[in-house]
């Protein structure tokens, strides 16, 4: 039987509906899951009411949660309670125990508003009793904007990138979330436009919105960093300990001072990066590697550092091949499967996966990457090189090749949408739905700029001090914070406005010529690939 209790707003002295009220649609009953998370104490926040967690009585039976206009809902047992009124955002709502006395579901969207919420608890009868109010984190809301309008606000992004697509750029999806509304989301010109050599495609294949990208060193975020945040909030990580604390092979040259902190600062003296895949690479025979249990051993145990341990930010993919590997030791799982178990799937991502191909996408879901192997346009050969072009298989040769494809610095293959759920986890302080996976503590933890290079929070890139306007464009604010990839994707969190950006393009996928003695890939010198304009001209749309 379908519970049938209407909430009612009131006044403070009564039980009589006051003048004007807004009666909400009937209250649901919980379904198995909304039943777990109830039980297991879930979501944003779980209040047992009333309480006594301070002698000032103003902080007790109160909290603010965090929830986006015309969104928010509550899970509330009553137990023994009969009646209870509680207030959100100053609305007066009354609250009966339903004859049989199970949990329900409220409906509070006609109450909330964007960022911060009041929830209070007023009265209770009996006196005696109990009420518990579960209260879930923020989810994205579907688009739901004129078109016409939308297009409108942000001709000027629209307009620019078509004409690069036109004079020759590859491809591009743009997805944008304002207080948690996609308000943008569309795709540009191609997923495959270019053949091996060079050449355009007979019948190049349009890019859609839900294609899948190599998103390149954003890996780094969405995955190791995320699975390092999970691990220190769950506390079996402290990444102000020695790495080798919980790697006992990490010794020598210096090794047991590196802190696991050092890894995702930057600041463990690393060179940028080891040519695993090329036998002759410079640092010599002894680190050529195709396979990944001696290329964990390398690392482990023989790659040396360029510098000392904190003195400065160098950006180095062997920082986040390290952070992999203590992922895979600490939880016993290989990379990308306890991703796939606490992340991805939870989520209910189908469309955020190392290693495509094997796990069932077609490659003409895929954005297309370089044109052959990796070779620049032939400038480039070693043994192990692959041919024609890349779809599917991580780009990054290190990665691929050294790694098997999953590495905790490249590897990660999203669509624009499943990329923005899972940056909504962090920019809601550590929770999706019912879904919880770090604490607020760690996600302030984790984004507030070092003391080293305010360029770089514990793995992310931060906006602070606008050295990075090449990535978060003129108008990031200095809470500002984000990655990019090599591949040509670029992603912006921005708590002071409410905003995110995935702009996912395949810049690499177009020819490779000559510039002096070197080559670049023509794909580069397009404003789209190149990050700061695209985002300051998102910024000045929604800014109007």
């Amino acid at each position: 039987m379908r519970l049938i209790i209407m909430l009612m707003l009131l006044a403070l002295t009564g039980c009589a509906l006051a003048p004007g009220a807004v009666i909400v649609p009937p209250i649901q009953s919980l379904s198995g899951a909304e039943q777990l998370a109830l039980a297991e104490q879930a979501g944003q926040h779980v209040v047992h009411w009333p309480e006594q967690r301070s002698s000032r009585q103003g902080v007790n039976n109160r909290r603010v949660f965090n929830s986006w206009q015309g969104q928010g809902e509550l899970l509330v047992n009553m137990q023994q309670t009969e009646v209870a009124t509680i207030a959100v955002n100053g609305k007066l709502l009354r609250l009966q125990r339903p004859d049989h006395g199970q949990p329900f579901k409220i409906d509070i969207a006609a109450f909330t508003r964007n960022g911060g919420n009041q929830l209070q608890l007023l009265s209770l009868q009996p006196a005696t009793a109990q009420l518990t109010i579960a209260v879930p984190y923020p989810e994205l809301i579907p688009q739901q904007h004129d078109p016409i309008a939308n297009s409108q606000r942000f001709s000027k992004v629209d307009q620019l990138i078509n004409e690069e697509v036109a004079a020759g750029f590859p491809g591009a999806v743009l997805l944008v979330v304002k207080d948690g509304r996609i308000i943008k989301e569309t795709a540009y010109g191609y997923a495959l436009r270019y053949q091996a050599d060079g050449s355009v495609e007979p019948a190049p294949q349009p890019m859609q919105t839900n294609t899948l990208f190599d998103i390149a060193s954003n890996t780094k975020m969405y995955a190791t960093t995320y699975a390092v945040m999970q691990l220190v909030s769950s506390g079996m990580l402290d990444i102000n300990r020695p790495l080798t604390d919980y790697l006992p092979e990490y010794l020598g040259d210096g090794r047991e001072q590196r802190l696991v902190s050092d890894l995702l600062y930057h600041t463990s003296g690393y060179a940028p990066e080891v040519h695993f895949h090329r036998p002759d690479n410079s640092n010599g025979a002894l680190f050529y590697s195709l396979n990944k249990a001696y290329t964990d051993q390398l690392l482990l145990a023989q790659v040396p550092f360029v510098s000392e341990r904190a003195r400065t930010a160098r950006y180095s993919d062997i920082n986040f091949m390290l952070l992999g590997l203590l992922i895979e030791r600490l939880t016993a799982m290989p990379l990308d499967q306890y991703l796939e178990q606490q992340f991805y799937q939870p989520l209910g991502l189908n469309n955020l996966l190392f290693s495509p191909l094997q796990k069932g996408v077609a490659a003409a879901r895929i954005a297309a990457t370089e044109l052959d192997g990796n070779s620049r346009g032939g400038r480039v050969n070693f043994p192990a090189n692959r041919q024609g072009v890349l779809r599917g298989q991580v780009h990054d040769e290190k990665a691929f090749h050294a790694l098997q494809g999953v590495a905790g610095h490249a590897g990660l293959f999203a669509t624009a949408r499943d990329l923005a759920v899972v940056m909504s986890v962090v920019a809601q302080q550590g929770g999706y739905g019912w879904q919880r996976f770090f604490s607020p503590a760690v996600v302030q933890q984790f984004t507030r700029p070092s003391s080293y290079d305010h360029r770089f929070g514990l793995g992310w890139r931060t906006a602070a001090g606008g050295d990075l306007t090449w990535h978060f464009g003129a108008y990031a604010s200095d809470y500002a914070y984000g990655h990019t990839g090599w591949t040509g994707t670029a992603t912006v969190i921005d708590p002071a406005h409410n905003l995110m950006v995935v702009l996912l393009t395949n810049k690499k996928h177009s020819p490779v010529i000559a510039n002096g003695n070197s080559y670049e890939f023509t794909g580069d010198n397009y404003e789209t690939g190149r990050y700061g304009t695209i985002m300051s001209l998102i910024y000045e749309a929604i800014l109007q």
